[in-house]
Order: C-alpha cells, then structure tokens, then sequence
C-alpha cells in the first residue's frame, strides 16, 4: 500500500503489533456514546452517517448538518456555531486510495473552517468521517490523549504528534499548533493501513444489521470510520482506568 509509506516502517509495526494485541472487534462491539451501542445499531451514528452522505453526495451541507454533528457530539457551545445555512461541499468520490493521498486529504477541512465558526479540529473532521466514512475519520480529544501526546506513557503509544490542552473548561485539540492539520493526514493513514490490514489477513468487521440493510457498509469488510470507531472504543476504557 503505496500511500501508507510516508508512515514509516516503525509505526507500521507498531500499529500490526497493536493489532496483534488487541481485537478490534470487541472494541467495536464495546463501543459506546450515549444511546450509540453496537446491540442498539448506532442509531444516532447511522442516522448522521445517512443524511450527511446524502447531502455531499450532492455537494452540499447545511448549517442543520453542522448543528446535528455538534449535538452528537456534546460541543460544550452550540449557540457559537456561526456557518451559512446551505454551504456548497464537495469531497474526492473515487474508490482509489493511493489516487485519494495524492492530494493531502486535511485540505478537505479548509472549506469547512473557511465557512463554520465556533467549530475546531474534532468537530470539523467528525462533518468528514460521517460525510465519507470510507476515507475519513475523525480525530478528537480521547484518541489524541492516548495516541498523541496527551499520554504518551499509555503502552507505549505515540502514533501522532498532536497535542491537547485542558483550560479548566474540559479538553480540546488546538487549531494553532505546528503539525496541524498534517497530523490528521497522519491519522487517515493509520486508520487506513489498519482497515487494509484488517480486511487482508485478520477478521471481519462485525457491523450492525442496520448498516448492512442500508447499503452503508459491505458486510464484514472495514471501513476507515470502523476502525476510528474502535480506536475510540481503546482509548475510552485507557482513560477510564486511569481516573
């Protein structure tokens, strides 16, 4: 996989030893936010999935999108969200990944941050993840502090370079540090080398009937946003053991 080299042998191993060490399937499964559970289906996950994919499948996205992901999301201010109420958006539509690398793919983000307001990294790149979750996923404050440099003493794991900062008024990643947004491109080639190596030799993706009946996911094969999911599912419990 040409697109992942830039990632370097070293993170390549570490990445398949985690893999070695960990079943993402169960962290799938054992994913949860709120009334998002695997036994539920991802309601809320799927329905985001739906209406944004639609949307940008049509070039577009409104400010109800925006607002909807924010929600999802627990954004501490919604009311600070400042964007137009239907925003022209687009985003690579092939199947090609090495073709999808060419160009980074955080440039996707520009027009979102040149539109919205009151938004950062996390939420700006959940809007990608459920606009095509077969590309992007997203990056917030629990996946950074464990594979980033919030806590790099967790196993060992420093995949990112990315930091994060608490002022007393909970986490968030800051927009004006060096290596964003080019870390993102990072993570994107982590969750795709993960995808690629879960689908070539390891297990299927044990989706909810609900994505298979809707067309959104192939059965069993891993989607970036799968393993996103998964990741997120690892660094919650990290988190949770060490409070």
């Amino acid at each position: 996989m040409n697109q992942n080299m830039s990632l370097g042998f070293p993170l390549q191993r570490r990445i398949e030893g985690f893999l070695d060490q960990h079943d993402l399937r169960s962290l799938y499964r054992g994913y949860e936010w709120r009334k998002d559970t695997w036994e539920n289906g991802f309601p809320a996950m799927r329905q985001l999935e739906v209406d944004l994919r639609m949307a940008v499948k049509h070039r577009y996205l409104t400010k109800t999108h925006i607002i909807s992901v924010a929600r999802w999301g627990l954004l501490r201010n919604v009311k600070r969200i400042s964007c137009p109420e239907v925003m022209s958006f687009s985003l690579y539509e092939g199947d090609d990944v090495t073709a999808f690398f060419r160009i980074p793919p955080s440039s996707a983000l520009k027009p979102l941050r040149d539109s919205i307001r009151g938004i950062g990294p996390t939420y700006l790149s959940k809007i990608l993840m459920f606009s095509r979750p077969q590309l992007y996923g997203a990056i917030d404050t629990r996946l950074v502090r464990v594979f980033g440099k919030g806590n790099a003493d967790i196993e060992g794991l420093s995949w990112l370079s990315l930091d994060v900062k608490n002022l007393g008024y909970g986490w968030h990643i800051p927009e004006h540090q060096p290596l964003w947004p080019s870390e993102y491109d990072t993570w994107l080639e982590i969750l795709h080398y993960a995808a690629h190596m879960c689908n070539g030799n390891r297990y299927e993706c044990p989706h909810p009937d609900e994505y298979i009946d809707l067309g959104l996911r192939e059965k069993g094969v891993w989607t970036v946003a799968d393993v996103d999911t998964a990741l997120f599912s690892y660094a919650s419990k990290q988190l949770q053991a060490e409070s």
